[in-house]
């Protein structure tokens, strides 16, 4: 997106008169006219005239500042996106280990503690790898040899990290393996506590269904009498057997609930130095993190304060190369104003030198028959031709000696010199030969074209001097010169058709009362040159500059009926 203000050299904050006045003097430098078959100067003065257009018109200044500031917005950098990247990559890693311990666990099988110190470590390496990676990439997308150093210098201290790691997870794989077989023997010992405290409970049901049984047994022993009391003894007998081996199954129950007990306390105690160890070995590997994301953190700023100075770097080799592409293109400038003048110098000096020539050429020819016709020998049969007739129209049906004698000498001349054959035999008389009137008609044409080029380069220097007088004149605030600029700039006649400087210099002469301005500024509104077609304001300034006075309005208002 082109930022219109830099290319008119203003702040966002400029006002109207600030971008006009920045406008005029880059139109002034970089217009075509000034600078021709300069295709970027050519190129700049379009972008000056598009910038002025959009911020020169208050509604299209605010569309575009919007724009500008949603161009501006803050876009993440690379260094974020990559550690977003790294981010998403180690979360990734990590949910992919713990997903494959899981199905280990899952499946009934031990977990394998130095597998997973394995799978930690080469989390860590893939890890250290992608940010290698990150940085290898960002360095290629700078492209710049400081950038290649810098990554050289982050991927060593990088495999320097890793070999810490790695050194480090060493360390740690003894505590990993503790903790995976203290995890393993709390697992088992809740299996046991779970299978005895089953046992235990359809031990005490088994108990309470004998003590049923005994009372039921007692109460129909009661009530029983007579014959049956021999069979109730027996029955009691048994029973009372079974009473004693019940009482013994329950003091053994007892007994293997009190080692149970033992066993659950036990328990308790291993599962409460487990839970201590693991507890220490998380602060251990919190520390840890902590530890490597401190170091990221400080490579990450470092990056970020390298790519600062980078940027700025960047920033001021656009503002160098902007100053330096002004001095060229003003340097061009001045080139093409000193080979002008030094062009027009050297004419200048070449138009006296054949001034002598063409009076030498003049003495050559004033005793000879050219002389007499008033012709240069080296004159063509056209310019004989169209001479003659010129003095025989000027002398034909004259009276006067001196008139018809001079009459008669002309007459005499173009005879000789009207003819090819008879020229060229005079022409011999005297001396002169077909190679010298060529070579010298050839040197005329020469110094035509010379003083054509001469002409042109000479009313453009005068055409240009009064113009920059003009534009002076207008910005100082003179209303016949604001008007007149105004007509150049809209009809085109010595300067390309600029309808926003035509319609802005009538402007600034109609705040002044300026009628003919007035006018013009009417046609802007009607035709929508340089400003939005407004068929009501362009009525209204030309009734006003037909009030003022001004011939043009009051014809247009005649022409209408009003």
């Amino acid at each position: 997106m082109k930022n219109y203000y830099q290319i008119l050299g203003v702040k966002p904050t400029a006002t109207e008169a600030e971008i006009k006045s920045s406008y005029r003097v880059l139109a002034k430098k970089y217009h075509p006219d000034v600078n021709p078959d300069d295709a970027s100067a050519a190129s700049k003065f379009a972008d000056i005239n598009e910038a002025n257009a959009v911020l020169s018109d208050p509604q299209s200044r605010a569309e575009y500042d919007a724009k500008l500031r949603e161009a501006s917005a803050p876009h993440p950098s690379q260094e974020e996106i990559i550690a977003r990247q790294r981010a998403q990559a180690q979360e990734a890693a990590r949910q992919a280990a713990f997903r494959n311990m899981n199905m280990n666990m899952n499946m009934g099988g031990r977990h394998d503690s130095m597998t997973a110190a394995r799978m930690r470590a080469q989390v860590q390496a893939n890890m250290a790898q992608a940010q290698i990676q990150a940085l290898v990439n960002q360095a290629y997308q700078q492209g710049v040899a400081e950038a290649r150093a810098q990554m050289d210098a982050e991927i060593k201290k990088l495999k320097a990290a890793l070999a810490t790691a790695v050194a480090e997870n060493k360390k740690i794989k003894p505590l990993q393996d503790s903790e995976a077989e203290l995890k393993r023997k709390l697992r088992d010992a809740e299996d046991d506590r779970r299978d005895l405290e089953q046992e235990l409970f359809n031990r005490d049901r088994e108990n309470t269904l004998a003590n049923t049984r005994i009372k039921e047994l007692e109460e129909a022993l009661s009530e029983q009498g007579g014959n049956a009391a021999k069979r109730a003894r027996n029955e009691n007998s048994e029973l009372k057997a079974e009473l004693d081996k019940a009482k013994k199954t329950i003091k053994e129950l007892e007994r293997e609930k009190s080692a149970i007990q033992s066993e659950k306390e036990k328990i308790e105690k291993e599962k409460s130095d487990l839970s201590d160890n693991v507890s220490k070995l998380e602060r251990d590997n919190k520390q840890y993190d902590l530890k490597n994301s401190a170091q990221i953190r400080l490579q990450q700023d470092k990056r970020r304060q390298l790519q600062d100075e980078i940027d700025a770097l960047n920033k001021k080799i656009e503002e160098l190369t902007a100053e330096v592409e002004t001095l060229r293109a003003e340097n061009e400038q001045w080139q093409q104003y000193a080979k002008s003048e030094e062009f027009l110098s050297d004419t200048e000096k070449r138009i006296e030198a054949w001034t002598k020539k063409t009076n030498a050429d003049k003495r050559l020819a004033k005793p000879t028959l050219y002389g007499d016709l008033g012709v240069l020998i080296w004159a063509t049969d056209e310019e004989i031709e169209e001479t003659y007739n010129k003095l025989h129209k000027r002398y034909a049906g004259k009276s006067g000696d001196a008139i018809v004698a001079k009459l008669q000498k002309v007459q005499a001349a173009y005879d000789v010199l009207g003819d090819a054959q008879k020229r060229k035999e005079y022409n011999a008389s005297i001396n002169i030969t077909e190679e010298r009137i060529e070579a010298e008609r050839k040197l005329i044409a020469e110094n035509e074209k010379i003083m054509d080029e001469y002409r042109s380069q000479l009313a453009n220097k005068e055409f240009w001097m009064k113009f920059d007088e003009l534009t002076a004149a207008a910005m100082e605030g003179d209303a016949e010169s604001q008007y007149t600029l105004g007509t150049l700039y809209y009809s085109g006649e010595d300067i390309d058709i600029d309808y926003d400087q035509a319609y802005f210099w009538f402007k600034e002469a109609a705040k002044q009362k300026h009628a003919d301005a007035m006018y013009y500024l009417g046609l802007c509104y009607l035709n929508g040159h340089g400003t939005e077609k407004n068929e009501t304001n362009g009525q209204g300034f030309i009734r006003q500059a037909a009030k003022l006075g001004s011939k043009p309005a009051q014809k247009e208002m005649k022409k209408q009926g009003q």
